[in-house]
């Protein structure tokens, strides 16, 4: 979510007739604009032209799940789920799920920090049961690459809000927190790019030590038009859907997306740059 979203998104929330707090009569200090998010969920897609997405904890999405034959990545990605802290942090949440996720089933240990973890300063003791948090993954290792308050937009760069982070900048700040993590643009959307896809998600979500975060625009759920990232955690072959942990749970549960609609949704452009997915090779992280 670059620059465009966060101008479409605060376009939609000021078009949709939302409501909104008014101003404080008394006190030198008026009370904040509270938006609420007023635009259509599960909207149908554009892509398809049909409702491609199916709420997790309804009782179609319960479904799917039993009958689901590729949910490994699902039992461990679960476990470690953590919810974005704010409308623009979706790619940072899914870093931090991912780490989480591989430091704790490879068995490997975590930089330290006092963020994550407990410790007592004065007995210059800290505790090795770390966990990964959207505030200590701006950490050394990415700093001077990220910036928290640019991503979070609390600072302009050259006058303009530039906030989120791209599918570039999210897979090399995973691969400087220790993580393999590799990127792949969607740049064509063909059938034979969607069947392929759909070989390689029954053979990510079945190997416990491979994962995938997905890049792709809301519009094939809702109608907000932008970018979002979040982990896949499973696929289901007879409806043709993969569950996706929304990091937005704010705005919608964890749900089943049409491999169709989400592939076509990750063919659309991030600035000049084409969306698409990252793939995290959990054995070869540092």
């Amino acid at each position: 979510m670059k620059k465009l979203l966060f101008l479409s998104l605060l376009g939609s929330i000021l078009v949709s007739s939302c409501s909104s707090g008014e101003a404080a009569t008394t006190g030198t200090k008026a009370n904040p604009t509270i938006y609420d998010y007023g635009y259509a969920k599960f909207t149908v897609s554009p892509y398809s032209n049909t409702m491609a997405v199916t709420a997790y904890n309804s009782e179609s999405g319960i479904a799917i799940f039993n009958s689901a034959q590729y949910k490994t990545a699902f039992y461990s990605l679960s476990t470690h789920y953590s919810p974005q802290s704010n409308i623009l942090s979706c790619g940072i949440a899914s870093a931090v799920i991912m780490l989480n996720t591989v430091y704790a089933n490879t068995g490997k240990t975590p930089p330290l920090s006092k963020t994550g973890s407990w410790y007592i300063l004065e007995d210059n003791v800290i505790d090795g049961n770390f966990t990964w948090t959207e505030d200590n993954f701006f950490n050394n290792n990415v700093k001077g690459y990220l910036n928290k308050e640019v991503i979070y937009g609390r600072e302009k760069v050259n006058g303009e809000y530039m906030v989120g982070v791209t599918l570039d900048q999210l897979t090399t700040a995973l691969n400087l927190q220790g993580l393999t993590a590799d990127k792949i643009n969607v740049k064509t959307s063909t059938d034979t790019d969607i069947a392929a896809f759909r070989v390689l998600l029954k053979q990510l979500l079945e190997t416990p030590s491979k994962y995938i975060i997905v890049n792709y625009n809301l519009n094939v759920m809702s109608a907000l038009n932008g970018g979002h990232f979040s982990p896949l955690a499973a696929y289901d072959e007879n409806s043709d859907s993969v569950l996706i942990l929304d990091t937005w749970n704010a705005f919608a549960p964890w749900t089943w997306v049409k491999v169709y609609d989400l592939y076509k949704s990750m063919n659309t452009t991030d600035g000049e740059s084409f969306r698409g997915y990252i793939l995290v090779n959990a054995n070869s992280a540092r």
